[in-house]
């Protein structure tokens, strides 16, 4: 999605968002520490059942995203790995095995 929206909204275009969204939030503030400057756009900025985002923000009733990201443990990678007959070699010397006596040759009758 993220490539979908840079290809869509240019970097410029990316900044001068953000850039008007800041002056936004910096008038809201400007306009509540400011009372005159919040009366001067709301002319019943004054009375005490006035409610706007300026007075969201001074009661502190104005509340953000949460920011809080889940953190997931991966599930382990299954890997099929299929058993193989496994070759033992054998490194003693068979001719000369313990068991075994000298060769013999059988006699034939003359």
């Amino acid at each position: 999605m993220t490539q979908t929206l840079s290809w869509v909204v240019p970097g410029k275009a990316k900044r001068g968002h953000a850039a008007l969204w800041l002056a936004v939030f910096l008038l809201l503030e400007a306009m509540e520490i400011f009372p005159a400057l919040h009366l001067f756009i709301h002319s019943d900025a004054d009375e005490p059942d006035h409610e706007c985002a300026v007075t969201l923000f001074t009661h502190g009733q104005a509340h953000g995203a949460d920011t809080a990201v889940p953190i997931l443990r991966p599930e382990p990678a299954v890997v099929f790995n299929p058993s193989r007959p496994q070759v033992v070699f054998v490194s003693a010397d068979v001719r000369q095995l313990p068991g075994r006596g000298p060769p013999s040759f059988p006699s034939f009758p003359s």
